[in-house]
């Protein structure tokens, strides 16, 4: 059996900057990560990757930017309340800040790229956009989705 659509796949992994710096593995995280192929919402360049890989089957590969946490110009957009800015906050188009995502420890960049009367759309920034990364992937399993499965990720 080989990873391909309709495949469901438990993957260790190990994510690292170019230099190296451990960014996040599936040995941290305490267990591998399961996901539908073709499904996962996961890095853009990851599922090509890992197609036709069999099970027992290691890869090392590099993602680009635009493949992996985008670029700074890539991020989704978001519009947010001008009252949901700190008081005091400038929020004039180029003007970036950082903020702690609700109920957990990540945080995510954004600048801001245009300003109206009572809201301010952003770019959403992820803190790794426009760097290259690798990654060290190991299949261990591969198992037929099932149906309920397969409509879930429709």
């Amino acid at each position: 059996m080989k990873v391909e659509a309709g495949k469901v796949v438990t993957l260790e992994y190990t994510i690292t900057t170019e230099q190296g710096e451990l960014i996040e593995s599936s040995a941290g995280r305490g267990e591998p990560l399961i996901f539908l192929y073709g499904k996962s919402g996961l890095l853009p360049g990851l599922d090509e990757q890992l197609e036709g890989m069999a099970t027992d089957e290691e890869k090392e590969f590099e993602l680009p930017p635009e493949k992996a946490f985008g670029t700074s110009d890539s991020g989704p957009t978001m519009t947010i309340a001008k009252n949901q800015f700190p008081e005091g906050a400038q929020t004039t188009v180029g003007s970036s800040f950082q903020a702690d995502l609700p109920g957990t420890t990540q945080t995510v960049n954004f600048v801001v790229i245009e300003e109206n009367t009572n809201d301010t759309v952003v770019r959403l920034i992820h803190p790794l956009a426009g760097k290259k990364i690798r990654i060290k992937a190991k299949i261990i399993a591969l198992r037929e989705a099932k149906p309920e499965e397969l409509s879930q990720n429709n």
